[in-house]
Protein backbone atom coordinates (compact mmCIF):
# COMPACT_ATOMS: atom_id res chain seq x y z
CA UNK A 1 0.00 0.00 0.00
CA UNK A 2 1.31 3.33 -1.04
CA UNK A 3 1.80 5.42 2.18
CA UNK A 4 1.99 9.17 1.16
CA UNK A 5 0.18 11.23 -1.63
CA UNK A 6 1.75 12.66 -4.76
CA UNK A 7 2.17 16.55 -5.71
CA UNK A 8 1.98 19.11 -2.87
CA UNK A 9 2.39 22.58 -2.40
CA UNK A 10 5.21 23.86 0.32
CA UNK A 11 2.84 26.06 3.27
CA UNK A 12 5.50 27.57 4.89
CA UNK A 13 7.99 30.08 4.68
CA UNK A 14 11.30 29.77 6.91
CA UNK A 15 10.58 31.85 10.25
CA UNK A 16 7.19 32.35 12.54
CA UNK A 17 5.02 34.78 11.69
CA UNK A 18 3.25 36.00 15.25
CA UNK A 19 -0.47 34.44 14.65
CA UNK A 20 -3.73 35.06 16.66
CA UNK A 21 -3.91 33.24 20.01
CA UNK A 22 -0.02 33.89 20.42
CA UNK A 23 0.80 34.56 24.21
CA UNK A 24 3.99 36.50 24.49
CA UNK A 25 6.06 38.36 27.18
CA UNK A 26 7.64 41.33 27.11
CA UNK A 27 10.43 42.76 28.97
CA UNK A 28 12.00 46.27 28.73
CA UNK A 29 14.74 47.71 29.96
CA UNK A 30 16.71 50.82 30.10
CA UNK A 31 20.09 51.63 30.66
CA UNK A 32 21.07 54.36 33.71
CA UNK A 33 23.98 56.31 33.22
CA UNK A 34 23.85 58.25 36.38
CA UNK A 35 23.11 54.70 38.22
CA UNK A 36 25.51 51.90 35.97
CA UNK A 37 22.90 49.70 35.54
CA UNK A 38 19.67 48.83 33.54
CA UNK A 39 16.53 49.64 34.96
CA UNK A 40 13.71 46.86 34.30
CA UNK A 41 10.12 48.91 33.36
CA UNK A 42 7.84 46.50 35.25
CA UNK A 43 4.50 48.63 34.51
CA UNK A 44 5.30 48.21 30.36
CA UNK A 45 6.07 44.43 30.09
CA UNK A 46 4.10 41.54 30.88
CA UNK A 47 2.40 38.82 29.51
CA UNK A 48 0.53 39.49 26.77
CA UNK A 49 -2.18 37.98 23.62
CA UNK A 50 -2.06 38.25 19.59
CA UNK A 51 -5.85 38.56 19.01
CA UNK A 52 -7.63 37.03 15.84
CA UNK A 53 -7.00 40.79 14.44
CA UNK A 54 -3.37 40.45 14.75
CA UNK A 55 -3.05 42.94 16.93
CA UNK A 56 -1.77 42.99 21.07
CA UNK A 57 -2.55 45.75 22.98
CA UNK A 58 0.37 47.46 25.34
CA UNK A 59 0.36 49.89 27.98
CA UNK A 60 1.14 53.35 26.99
CA UNK A 61 1.63 52.26 23.38
CA UNK A 62 -2.41 51.02 23.07
CA UNK A 63 -3.20 48.66 20.18
CA UNK A 64 -0.45 47.85 18.04
CA UNK A 65 -0.77 46.07 14.91
CA UNK A 66 1.25 42.70 14.49
CA UNK A 67 1.02 42.30 10.73
CA UNK A 68 3.57 40.14 9.33
CA UNK A 69 5.70 40.55 12.54
CA UNK A 70 8.08 38.19 14.85
CA UNK A 71 9.38 38.27 18.02
CA UNK A 72 12.56 40.01 16.97
CA UNK A 73 11.12 43.04 14.67
CA UNK A 74 8.33 43.37 16.85
CA UNK A 75 10.47 44.27 19.63
CA UNK A 76 12.17 46.54 17.78
CA UNK A 77 8.81 48.17 16.69
CA UNK A 78 8.02 48.54 20.89
CA UNK A 79 11.12 49.64 21.54
CA UNK A 80 10.84 52.41 18.66
CA UNK A 81 7.35 53.79 19.70
CA UNK A 82 8.29 53.43 23.11
CA UNK A 83 10.96 56.12 22.81
CA UNK A 84 8.35 58.25 20.56
CA UNK A 85 5.27 58.43 23.12
CA UNK A 86 7.78 59.09 26.04
CA UNK A 87 9.87 61.32 24.80
CA UNK A 88 13.55 59.61 25.51
CA UNK A 89 16.52 60.08 24.18
CA UNK A 90 17.66 56.82 23.83
CA UNK A 91 15.73 54.25 22.72
CA UNK A 92 14.95 51.45 25.67
CA UNK A 93 15.62 47.94 24.95
CA UNK A 94 12.81 45.73 24.59
CA UNK A 95 12.85 42.19 24.50
CA UNK A 96 9.78 39.79 23.41
CA UNK A 97 9.61 35.81 24.43
CA UNK A 98 7.17 33.64 22.97
CA UNK A 99 5.34 31.30 25.82
CA UNK A 100 2.76 29.71 23.75
CA UNK A 101 1.64 29.16 19.93
CA UNK A 102 -2.08 28.07 19.57
CA UNK A 103 -2.23 24.64 18.86
CA UNK A 104 -2.79 22.29 15.55
CA UNK A 105 -5.80 20.12 14.69
CA UNK A 106 -5.46 16.89 13.24
CA UNK A 107 -8.40 15.35 11.70
CA UNK A 108 -9.30 12.56 9.57
CA UNK A 109 -8.50 9.09 9.01
CA UNK A 110 -6.44 9.14 12.04
CA UNK A 111 -6.72 6.92 14.77
CA UNK A 112 -7.01 9.78 17.52
CA UNK A 113 -7.98 13.20 15.96
CA UNK A 114 -8.12 16.47 18.03
CA UNK A 115 -6.08 19.08 19.43
CA UNK A 116 -2.09 18.65 19.74
CA UNK A 117 0.59 21.13 21.07
CA UNK A 118 2.63 22.79 18.46
CA UNK A 119 6.30 22.84 18.23
CA UNK A 120 8.68 24.67 16.03
CA UNK A 121 9.66 22.36 13.12
CA UNK A 122 6.90 20.37 13.56
CA UNK A 123 5.93 18.27 9.69
CA UNK A 124 2.68 16.80 8.71
CA UNK A 125 4.86 13.08 9.26
CA UNK A 126 4.95 14.02 12.97
CA UNK A 127 1.16 15.11 13.28
CA UNK A 128 0.35 11.88 12.14
CA UNK A 129 2.03 9.65 14.53
CA UNK A 130 0.89 12.33 17.43
CA UNK A 131 -2.30 11.29 16.46
CA UNK A 132 -1.95 7.62 16.26
CA UNK A 133 -1.07 7.07 12.72
CA UNK A 134 -3.78 5.88 9.97
CA UNK A 135 -6.95 5.04 11.23
CA UNK A 136 -7.72 1.35 11.80
CA UNK A 137 -11.22 -0.42 11.40
CA UNK A 138 -12.55 -0.64 15.20
CA UNK A 139 -15.61 -2.82 16.02
CA UNK A 140 -18.92 -1.95 16.22
CA UNK A 141 -18.81 -1.87 20.52
CA UNK A 142 -15.63 0.82 20.01
CA UNK A 143 -17.12 2.90 17.29
CA UNK A 144 -20.16 3.42 19.77
CA UNK A 145 -17.97 4.05 22.55
CA UNK A 146 -16.55 6.76 20.30
CA UNK A 147 -19.53 8.51 19.13
CA UNK A 148 -20.63 8.95 22.48
CA UNK A 149 -17.34 10.18 23.51
CA UNK A 150 -17.81 12.96 20.84
CA UNK A 151 -21.59 13.81 21.98
CA UNK A 152 -20.08 14.04 25.49
CA UNK A 153 -16.85 16.18 24.21
CA UNK A 154 -19.29 18.50 22.48
CA UNK A 155 -21.87 19.30 25.44
CA UNK A 156 -18.56 20.46 27.51
CA UNK A 157 -17.27 22.73 24.66
CA UNK A 158 -20.81 24.08 23.93
CA UNK A 159 -20.77 24.82 27.99
CA UNK A 160 -17.57 26.16 27.92
CA UNK A 161 -17.89 28.14 24.77
CA UNK A 162 -21.42 29.94 26.87
CA UNK A 163 -19.19 30.51 30.17
CA UNK A 164 -16.57 32.81 27.62
CA UNK A 165 -19.74 34.38 26.18
CA UNK A 166 -20.82 35.94 29.12
CA UNK A 167 -17.77 36.46 30.38
CA UNK A 168 -16.96 38.38 27.49
CA UNK A 169 -20.59 40.48 28.14
CA UNK A 170 -18.98 40.94 31.76
CA UNK A 171 -16.18 42.22 30.52
CA UNK A 172 -17.46 44.60 27.76
CA UNK A 173 -19.59 45.91 30.60
CA UNK A 174 -16.41 46.73 32.52
CA UNK A 175 -14.57 48.18 29.75
CA UNK A 176 -17.60 50.48 29.01
CA UNK A 177 -18.43 51.24 32.67
CA UNK A 178 -21.71 50.19 32.72
CA UNK A 179 -23.29 49.22 36.20
CA UNK A 180 -25.85 46.29 34.27
CA UNK A 181 -24.84 43.93 32.20
CA UNK A 182 -27.07 42.17 29.42
CA UNK A 183 -26.59 39.04 28.10
CA UNK A 184 -29.18 37.42 25.09
CA UNK A 185 -29.74 33.75 25.37
CA UNK A 186 -29.20 31.87 22.17
CA UNK A 187 -31.77 29.28 21.48
CA UNK A 188 -29.92 26.63 21.57
CA UNK A 189 -28.03 27.52 24.79
CA UNK A 190 -29.07 25.47 28.40
CA UNK A 191 -31.34 28.26 29.63
CA UNK A 192 -30.74 26.60 33.40
CA UNK A 193 -27.06 26.88 32.96
CA UNK A 194 -26.52 30.48 30.81
CA UNK A 195 -28.82 31.70 34.32
CA UNK A 196 -26.82 30.42 36.67
CA UNK A 197 -23.46 31.67 34.88
CA UNK A 198 -24.89 34.99 34.30
CA UNK A 199 -25.49 35.24 38.00
CA UNK A 200 -21.73 34.27 38.84
CA UNK A 201 -20.80 36.67 36.60
CA UNK A 202 -23.02 39.70 37.59
CA UNK A 203 -21.77 38.79 41.10
CA UNK A 204 -18.01 39.31 39.88
CA UNK A 205 -19.15 42.39 38.12
CA UNK A 206 -20.66 44.21 40.91
CA UNK A 207 -18.12 43.26 43.34
CA UNK A 208 -15.20 44.88 41.08
CA UNK A 209 -17.14 47.94 40.04
CA UNK A 210 -17.74 48.95 43.85
CA UNK A 211 -13.97 48.05 44.36
CA UNK A 212 -13.13 50.39 41.63
CA UNK A 213 -15.76 53.09 42.40
CA UNK A 214 -14.28 52.66 46.47
CA UNK A 215 -10.73 53.55 45.16
CA UNK A 216 -11.39 56.04 42.83
CA UNK A 217 -13.63 57.80 45.77
CA UNK A 218 -11.04 57.78 48.40
CA UNK A 219 -8.82 59.75 45.73
CA UNK A 220 -11.49 62.02 44.91
CA UNK A 221 -11.95 63.11 48.30
CA UNK A 222 -8.12 63.10 49.40
CA UNK A 223 -7.95 66.00 46.10
CA UNK A 224 -11.20 67.87 47.71
CA UNK A 225 -9.36 68.19 51.26
CA UNK A 226 -6.42 68.84 49.75
CA UNK A 227 -8.13 71.32 48.21
CA UNK A 228 -9.58 73.27 51.25
CA UNK A 229 -6.16 73.13 52.75
CA UNK A 230 -4.91 75.25 50.19
CA UNK A 231 -8.11 77.90 50.33
CA UNK A 232 -7.25 78.04 54.71
CA UNK A 233 -4.05 78.19 54.38
CA UNK A 234 -4.44 81.49 51.63
CA UNK A 235 -6.55 82.77 54.01
CA UNK A 236 -3.86 82.51 56.78
CA UNK A 237 -1.21 84.39 54.46
CA UNK A 238 -3.80 87.11 53.93
CA UNK A 239 -4.23 87.40 57.68
CA UNK A 240 -0.08 86.98 57.96
CA UNK A 241 0.34 89.64 55.28
CA UNK A 242 -1.71 92.35 57.31
CA UNK A 243 0.28 91.55 60.58
CA UNK A 244 3.24 91.96 58.32
CA UNK A 245 1.92 95.59 57.31
CA UNK A 246 1.53 96.54 60.59
CA UNK A 247 4.56 95.79 61.79
CA UNK A 248 6.38 97.43 59.35
CA UNK A 249 4.59 100.86 59.89
CA UNK A 250 4.93 100.19 63.62
CA UNK A 251 8.75 99.71 63.32
CA UNK A 252 9.08 103.01 60.85
CA UNK A 253 7.26 104.85 63.49
CA UNK A 254 9.85 103.33 66.25
CA UNK A 255 12.81 104.24 63.94
CA UNK A 256 12.25 108.05 63.47
CA UNK A 257 11.79 108.59 67.80
CA UNK A 258 14.87 106.28 68.22
CA UNK A 259 16.46 108.41 66.02
CA UNK A 260 14.62 111.85 67.86
CA UNK A 261 16.05 109.64 71.49
CA UNK A 262 12.38 109.55 72.01
CA UNK A 263 12.34 105.55 72.32
CA UNK A 264 15.46 103.04 72.93
CA UNK A 265 16.73 100.81 70.25
CA UNK A 266 15.61 97.94 72.33
CA UNK A 267 12.24 98.67 71.30
CA UNK A 268 13.18 98.77 67.38
CA UNK A 269 15.38 95.37 67.56
CA UNK A 270 11.96 93.59 69.16
CA UNK A 271 10.09 94.89 66.24
CA UNK A 272 12.75 93.32 63.53
CA UNK A 273 12.90 90.57 64.75
CA UNK A 274 8.79 90.03 65.15
CA UNK A 275 9.00 91.18 61.71
CA UNK A 276 11.70 88.82 60.60
CA UNK A 277 9.20 85.77 62.30
CA UNK A 278 6.27 86.65 60.21
CA UNK A 279 8.29 86.60 57.16
CA UNK A 280 8.97 83.32 57.91
CA UNK A 281 5.53 81.93 59.10
CA UNK A 282 4.39 83.17 55.35
CA UNK A 283 7.59 81.50 54.16
CA UNK A 284 6.64 78.06 55.49
CA UNK A 285 2.74 79.13 54.43
CA UNK A 286 3.26 79.11 50.69
CA UNK A 287 5.51 75.85 51.15
CA UNK A 288 2.74 74.58 52.25
CA UNK A 289 0.35 75.27 49.42
CA UNK A 290 3.07 74.51 46.99
CA UNK A 291 3.12 70.99 48.72
CA UNK A 292 -0.49 70.45 48.61
CA UNK A 293 -0.65 71.35 45.10
CA UNK A 294 2.11 68.63 44.34
CA UNK A 295 -0.02 66.00 46.18
CA UNK A 296 -3.40 67.24 44.44
CA UNK A 297 -1.18 66.92 41.16
CA UNK A 298 -0.25 62.82 42.38
CA UNK A 299 -3.39 62.20 43.30
CA UNK A 300 -4.88 63.16 40.06
CA UNK A 301 -2.18 60.87 38.72
CA UNK A 302 -2.96 58.06 40.85
CA UNK A 303 -6.96 58.39 39.75
CA UNK A 304 -6.24 58.57 36.17
CA UNK A 305 -3.80 55.29 36.44
CA UNK A 306 -6.27 53.36 38.47
CA UNK A 307 -8.86 53.79 35.21
CA UNK A 308 -5.76 53.30 32.83
CA UNK A 309 -4.87 50.31 34.82
CA UNK A 310 -8.40 49.08 35.00
CA UNK A 311 -9.02 49.60 31.62
CA UNK A 312 -5.74 47.78 30.36
CA UNK A 313 -6.40 44.14 32.63
CA UNK A 314 -9.54 44.21 31.05
CA UNK A 315 -8.67 44.44 27.74
CA UNK A 316 -6.24 42.13 28.54
CA UNK A 317 -8.72 39.83 29.69
CA UNK A 318 -11.23 40.34 27.23
CA UNK A 319 -8.64 39.43 24.72
CA UNK A 320 -7.51 36.44 25.98
CA UNK A 321 -11.39 35.07 26.69
CA UNK A 322 -12.35 36.29 23.04
CA UNK A 323 -9.28 34.10 21.72
CA UNK A 324 -10.71 31.06 24.28
CA UNK A 325 -13.84 31.19 23.15
CA UNK A 326 -12.39 31.18 19.15
CA UNK A 327 -10.61 28.73 20.27
CA UNK A 328 -13.12 26.19 21.81
CA UNK A 329 -15.51 27.15 18.34
CA UNK A 330 -13.17 26.04 16.63
CA UNK A 331 -12.66 23.54 18.42
CA UNK A 332 -16.39 22.33 18.42
CA UNK A 333 -17.07 22.70 14.29
CA UNK A 334 -13.83 19.74 14.59
CA UNK A 335 -15.72 17.43 16.60
CA UNK A 336 -18.94 18.08 15.21
CA UNK A 337 -17.04 16.96 11.49
CA UNK A 338 -15.57 14.08 13.54
CA UNK A 339 -18.78 13.26 14.87
CA UNK A 340 -20.43 12.92 11.18
CA UNK A 341 -17.61 10.99 10.21
CA UNK A 342 -18.05 8.95 12.68
CA UNK A 343 -21.77 8.66 11.88
CA UNK A 344 -21.63 8.19 8.09
CA UNK A 345 -18.48 6.20 7.50
CA UNK A 346 -17.93 2.60 7.94
CA UNK A 347 -14.41 2.07 7.02
CA UNK A 348 -14.96 -2.08 8.20
CA UNK A 349 -15.82 -3.20 4.78
CA UNK A 350 -13.07 -1.27 2.79
CA UNK A 351 -10.07 -2.68 1.14
CA UNK A 352 -7.03 -1.66 2.27
CA UNK A 353 -5.04 -2.57 -0.39
CA UNK A 354 -3.87 -0.32 -3.41
CA UNK A 355 -4.64 2.62 -0.58
CA UNK A 356 -2.61 5.76 -0.02
CA UNK A 357 -2.69 8.68 2.30
CA UNK A 358 -3.40 12.13 0.73
CA UNK A 359 -2.67 15.18 3.08
CA UNK A 360 -4.04 18.77 3.30
CA UNK A 361 -3.16 21.68 6.01
CA UNK A 362 -6.31 24.06 6.48
CA UNK A 363 -4.48 27.93 7.46
CA UNK A 364 -5.93 31.63 8.16
CA UNK A 365 -4.44 33.43 6.61
CA UNK A 366 -5.01 37.01 6.07
CA UNK A 367 -8.55 37.24 8.36
CA UNK A 368 -9.25 34.03 5.94
CA UNK A 369 -8.90 30.14 6.04
CA UNK A 370 -7.41 28.26 2.60
CA UNK A 371 -6.46 24.87 2.10
CA UNK A 372 -3.80 23.49 -0.08
CA UNK A 373 -2.00 20.33 -0.80
CA UNK A 374 0.51 18.87 1.58
CA UNK A 375 2.82 16.19 2.26
CA UNK A 376 4.55 14.32 5.02
CA UNK A 377 7.36 16.44 4.87
CA UNK A 378 5.06 19.80 4.99
CA UNK A 379 6.69 22.00 8.09
CA UNK A 380 3.41 23.45 9.92
CA UNK A 381 2.53 26.77 11.65
CA UNK A 382 0.40 27.10 14.62
CA UNK A 383 -2.91 26.61 14.62
CA UNK A 384 -3.02 24.37 11.42
CA UNK A 385 -5.86 22.23 10.55
CA UNK A 386 -4.33 19.41 9.24
CA UNK A 387 -6.35 16.86 6.77
CA UNK A 388 -5.52 12.44 7.01
CA UNK A 389 -7.59 11.38 3.66
CA UNK A 390 -7.13 7.56 2.50
CA UNK A 391 -7.41 7.18 -1.22
CA UNK A 392 -7.30 4.66 -3.38
CA UNK A 393 -4.18 4.58 -5.44
CA UNK A 394 -5.15 5.33 -9.07
CA UNK A 395 -2.04 2.81 -10.57
CA UNK A 396 -3.36 0.07 -8.06
CA UNK A 397 -4.16 -3.56 -10.12
CA UNK A 398 -6.59 -3.94 -6.70
CA UNK A 399 -8.64 -0.80 -7.85
CA UNK A 400 -9.03 -1.87 -11.18
CA UNK A 401 -10.21 -4.95 -9.98
CA UNK A 402 -12.61 -3.41 -7.56
CA UNK A 403 -13.75 -1.10 -10.17
CA UNK A 404 -14.83 -4.02 -12.44
CA UNK A 405 -16.23 -6.18 -9.84
CA UNK A 406 -18.62 -2.57 -8.64
CA UNK A 407 -19.26 -2.36 -12.52
CA UNK A 408 -20.41 -6.75 -12.61
CA UNK A 409 -22.59 -5.70 -9.66
CA UNK A 410 -24.30 -2.80 -10.99
CA UNK A 411 -25.38 -4.30 -14.32
CA UNK A 412 -26.42 -7.47 -12.37
CA UNK A 413 -28.49 -5.38 -9.94
CA UNK A 414 -30.08 -3.27 -13.13
CA UNK A 415 -30.84 -6.25 -15.21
Amino acid sequence: MSVFGGGFSPVLADGYQLVPQTRIRLTVVQWMPTKGVYEKWEALGGEFLISQTRTVSLPIIGTLPVGELDSTTLATEIAKRLKTRMGLVETPDATVEILEQPPIYVVGDVNKPGEYKFHPGLTVLQSLAMSGGEFRPLNGAQGSIDKTGYVGQLQEIGNSILRSKIRIVRLQAEMSGAKEMRFEQEAQDDSGLAAAIFQQEKVIHAARMNDMDRQSKSYAELRDLLTSEIAIIEKKIVSTDEDIESIRKELTNVKGMVERGIALPTRQSDLERTLRSYYGNRLDLVTAIMRARQNIAETTRNLDGLYDKQRTEVASELQSEQASLDQQTLKRATTQKLLLEALSGDTGSETRGGMMLAFTVTRQSGGSAREVSASDSTVLQPGDVVRVLRKVSPASPDTTELSAGQKTQSEQASQ
